[in-house]
């Protein structure tokens, strides 16, 4: 019954305000152009996410061979991009890097802001895996070596499944975050979310887009909150 009442509530202030700040007066394509940045802004955070859980777990795992000069390097590229404003990131990546002649290529844009943010993203789980992995008592490493594991086999049978109930939440967090970070593409005429609603306030000179979208990505954050509280849920069940 308390659950019901905590999904409501939630459910019934997206209504209301929906159906009071949505733009109704726009037309059928308008509709499908604000469902396509929707889209984008979707696909922006999952690409985002997977690069960085790639790149997360491929710089863990090189961390805890404790080779001096690997993780030397790995932290200056950490602390590197983690030093950087995101919008700075996408804008060297943008007109510096991937530019032709010092021109930025539009039709490259979306694919320059997936790189930028999936970059950014991997310095953040990166942290968020070794300080995982780092939580687990070193007991374990050594109980597992004495049984004649490799330090591969003993991360993935023994370490990682331990920590991964501490890395849940840490990851949920930068997955929000990511999906709110998304809006700064519009600075190279990504068309997402918030810079479609941009367009339609310049339109119709009215605030209500802004809002609008404000419910959409609070809606989104929501949905995506209850679905890791559920699998956190099922994770302490075998505790």
């Amino acid at each position: 019954m308390v659950y019901a009442i905590k999904t409501l509530i939630p459910l019934a202030i997206v209504i209301l305000i929906t159906n009071y700040f949505y733009p109704f007066e726009l037309s059928k394509q308008e509709n499908l152009d604000y469902l396509k940045s929707y889209g984008t802004t979707l696909l922006l955070t999952s690409s985002g996410l997977v690069i960085g859980l790639a790149g997360g777990f491929i710089l863990a795992f090189l961390l805890c061979l404790k080779n001096n000069i690997l993780t030397a390097l790995i932290n200056e590229y950490l602390d590197f991009i983690r030093g950087i404003p995101i919008v700075l990131l996408l804008m060297i990546f943008a007109f510096y890097i991937f530019t032709e002649q010092g021109i930025m290529n539009i039709d490259n844009a979306l694919y320059v802001a997936i790189i930028a943010i999936g970059l950014n993203s991997t310095a953040y789980v990166t942290e968020i895996i070794r300080s995982g992995i780092q939580s687990v008592d070193k007991g374990q490493m050594e109980a597992a070596r004495a049984m004649g594991l490799s330090n591969l086999q003993a991360m993935r049978m023994i370490i990682f499944p331990q920590a991964l109930k501490n890395i849940i939440p840490a990851l949920a967090n930068e997955f929000i975050s990511l999906f709110k970070e998304t809006s700064v593409v519009s600075f190279i005429s990504v068309i997402d979310l918030t810079f479609q609603s941009k367009i339609f306030q310049g339109i119709l000179y009215d605030p209500k887009p802004y809002i609008f979208a404000g419910v959409v990505y609070y809606a989104s954050v929501k949905i995506f909150t209850v679905c890791v509280r559920i699998l956190e849920a099922r994770l302490k069940k075998n505790d």
